[in-house]
C-alpha cells in the first residue's frame, strides 16, 4: 500500500490492450496486429466505430516516450488446421507510413494532423 507500484508501473515488458494503456507512458510501445480484422477490429463496421479504432491506435502510439513500432502479419495460421491464410494490412498503415513519424515530434504531428474521419470512411 502506498508505494505506487502496479503491474503497469514496475519495470519490464507489459502486454496490454490499447484501452488499458490509456493514461500510461512507456519507453517503447510495440503495436502488433495492424491487419484488417484486428486493428481495426472486425466488429467495427460503422464509420464511427472505425474512427474510434483509429483513435485507440493513436493513443497506443502516443504512449511511447522514445519510440513506437507498429507491426503486421502477412499470414496467420488457422488455429484448427495450421494452414496459413493471408492477412490484409490495416487501412491505418498507409497514413502512418506516409507521415514517416520517426521521432516523438513526428508522432505528435501525425496524431494531430491525421484525418480520422477520412480513414474511417474507407
Amino acid at each position: 500500500m502506498g508505494d505506487n507500484n502496479t503491474l503497469i508501473t514496475v519495470p519490464g515488458v507489459h502486454l496490454l490492450t490499447g484501452h488499458v494503456g490509456k493514461g500510461q507512458q512507456f519507453d517503447w510501445v510495440i503495436v502488433i496486429g495492424a491487419e484488417e480484422g484486428c486493428i481495426p477490429d472486425f466488429r467495427a463496421k460503422t464509420p464511427e466505430a472505425i474512427a474510434e479504432e483509429a483513435r485507440v491506435l493513436s493513443v497506443m502510439i502516443s504512449r511511447a516516450r522514445h519510440g513506437a513500432i507498429v507491426m503486421r502479419a502477412q499470414s496467420v495460421p488457422a488455429a484448427s488446421t495450421g494452414v496459413a491464410y493471408s492477412k490484409q494490412e490495416s487501412q491505418f498503415l498507409t497514413p502512418l507510413r506516409d507521415s514517416s513519424p520517426l521521432d516523438s515530434a513526428g508522432i505528435v504531428k501525425w496524431v494531430n494532423a491525421t484525418d480520422w474521419t477520412s480513414i474511417a470512411a474507407r
